[in-house]
């Protein structure tokens, strides 16, 4: 992958991050923008962009994956979507490491959030944990982040790793 195409998904990161972070809502112009930009790159580079079924396995699969955590209230409906298009511009090449960035991202942002939540409301979730109440638990613990920025992390991540 040439560096230019990591300062335009960077870029790309940061603006739907800000967004996120400021409205908490992914446009579905984004998937559109990124199915766009990917048949682009498959006819400039198609030896990082193929056009075979290998190339569709992390989009596809973060379609699955992102339903499934809609449905437990881990990710938003847009966050999944937008995931699966920004797979379809990474790098056959850097997508295997990319998913592991977000892994390791999203743990680290989860944890982070879930120690602050529970400094923050020690005493209520105690409280709750003394006597059973694992709905209060849980409702208490339960913290929603908007996950562009994780993804804009993760990408931080990968492009230090590979250039830096």
């Amino acid at each position: 992958m040439s560096l230019w195409v990591f300062f335009l998904i960077l870029t790309q990161l940061i603006l739907v991050s800000w967004i996120d972070i400021k409205i908490k809502k992914i446009s579905n112009l984004w998937l559109l923008l990124n199915t766009l930009l990917a048949l682009s790159l498959h006819f400039l580079f198609p030896e990082s962009y193929p056009w075979d079924w290998a190339s569709l396995i992390f989009p596809i699969g973060w379609i699955v994956l992102g339903f499934f955590l809609f449905l437990i209230k881990v990710m938003g409906a847009g966050d999944s979507k937008y995931l699966a298009s920004l797979f379809l511009i990474i790098p056959l090449e850097l997508q295997g490491p990319m998913f592991e960035k977000i892994i390791y991202s999203t743990l680290v942002v989860g944890m982070v959030t879930l120690l602050f939540k529970i400094a923050k409301d020690f005493q209520k979730i105690r409280a709750y944990a003394f006597i059973s109440n694992w709905k209060g638990l849980i409702e208490n613990i339960r913290s929603e982040f908007s996950y562009a920025p994780v993804i804009l992390i993760a990408w931080i991540l990968l492009g230090a790793q590979r250039w830096f």
